[in-house]
C-alpha cells in the first residue's frame, strides 16, 4: 500500500521540530541537570551483565569459528574483546568484580597467547581452558544454568560466514 506523499512529510520534519521551535537543550538533562543527577542517570543506565555477557557470547563463538577457519588474527581479535568486556563488567558491576577477576586469572593470557600461535591444538586446549572458566564463573554467579557449547555450531559474525 502506497501513503500519500502528503502524510509522509509531516512526519520527516518531526525531527527538525525542536530546532525549529529555538528549543535549546534546556529540558534535556544530559545538558541542564546538575551533575549529582546525571551521574545517578547514567548509573542507571549501565549496562547489566547479561547485556554484556550476549556480546561474550557472540565473541566466544566467533573466537571458536575463527580459529577453526585458521583466521588466527581474527581469533586473536575477539579473545581481546572478550578480555575488554570482562573488564567493562569489573566496573559497571563491582558486584560481579571479584569473580570476573578470577575470571581473567584463569583464561588469560592463555586464550590470548593460543589465538596468536596459530596452532590449533594449542587453541583447542585453552579454548576448552577458557570454557571451564566460563562455566565456573557461571556458577559461582548462580547462572549455572548458562552452558557453554564445547564447539559452537555456529558464528554471528559475517567474517566467518562469508563464502
Amino acid at each position: 500500500m502506497r501513503v500519500p506523499g502528503s502524510l509522509v512529510l509531516p512526519f520527516l520534519l518531526l525531527p527538525f521540530g525542536a530546532a525549529a521551535s529555538g528549543d535549546d537543550g534546556a529540558h534535556d538533562w544530559r545538558k541542564s541537570a546538575p551533575i549529582e543527577e546525571k551521574v545517578e542517570r547514567l548509573v542507571e543506565v549501565m549496562p547489566g551483565a547479561s547485556n554484556l555477557m550476549l556480546e561474550m557470547g557472540d565473541r566466544y563463538r566467533n573466537l571458536y569459528w575463527a580459529a577453526r577457519q585458521g583466521k588466527w588474527d581474527f581469533a586473536a581479535y575477539q579473545a581481546e574483546e572478550i578480555e575488554q568486556l570482562i573488564e567493562t563488567l569489573k566496573i559497571t558491576r563491582p558486584k560481579r568484580a571479584a569473580t570476573a577477576a578470577e575470571f581473567q586469572a584463569r583464561a588469560y593470557p592463555r586464550i590470548l597467547d593460543a589465538a596468536k600461535s596459530g596452532d590449533w591444538p594449542v587453541f583447542e586446549k585453552a579454548y576448552e581452558d577458557l570454557r571451564g572458566a566460563c562455566m565456573a564463573c557461571h556458577v559461582q554467579n548462580d547462572h549455572a544454568f548458562v552452558v557453554l557449547p564445547v564447539a559452537p555450531v555456529s558464528a554471528p559474525s559475517p567474517v566467518l560466514n562469508m563464502q
